[in-house]
């Protein structure tokens, strides 16, 4: 059992605070303080001791978004298994996380950890791009830079095309895959 519950019975203030901001900023990104205290179920002194503006809440909220990310990841991804297994199950271990992270993306995130979060999450991708180049799945003349930062955008594209229910999510993973290892276009 985790840090944030006490004797089994609830999140702690903090947690809940966070967890509820992440529910509602999913919905609905301008949602207030006072919105997330009332959907945390703890008033605003409370949510103002815990963090002293939004700004401290969103930090706090992408820092363990990414953690939770980073965590899905490692859990899926086998580090054994080739480079394009271990592209498609990441795809499959972020797409189905879009619903509660995708107002990130419209968000500026200044903490650190959060940033260290972010870049740890990239180095891992140039890992991969380096192993799919090795592989022969992508060329070797394509700056790897490009690739991780088509790889960032595949994920966004595919968190807002689920959310907006123009792709099933059980398909983005593989359309993912596809547009970067084989592009858009039908066979000449």
């Amino acid at each position: 059992m985790g840090p944030d519950r006490q004797a089994g019975l609830r999140p702690t203030a903090r947690r809940a605070i966070v967890d509820a901001a992440i529910r509602l900023w999913a919905v609905n990104p301008g949602a207030s303080l006072s919105e997330v205290a009332l959907r945390a179920g703890v008033g605003r002194a409370t949510l103002h001791r815990h963090f002293h503006g939004r700004e401290a809440l969103l930090d706090e909220v992408a820092r363990i978004c990414l953690e939770e990310m980073r965590d899905a990841v490692g859990d899926t991804v086998n580090p054994h298994a080739g480079a394009r297994e271990r592209l498609r199950a990441m795809f499959e271990a972020v797409v189905p996380l879009g619903d509660r992270y995708s107002f990130l993306h419209r968000e500026s995130v200044a903490a650190e950890d959060a940033a260290a979060g972010y870049r740890a999450q990239l180095d891992w991708a140039a890992g991969l791009v380096s192993d799919l180049k090795a592989e022969g799945d992508l060329a070797p003349d394509v700056p790897s830079a490009w690739v991780v930062g088509q790889i960032d955008q595949l994920v966004w594209t595919a968190w807002s095309q689920v959310a907006g229910g123009r792709v099933a999510a059980a398909d983005a993973a593989s359309l993912c895959v596809r547009t970067l290892l084989e592009g858009l276009g039908g066979k000449r």
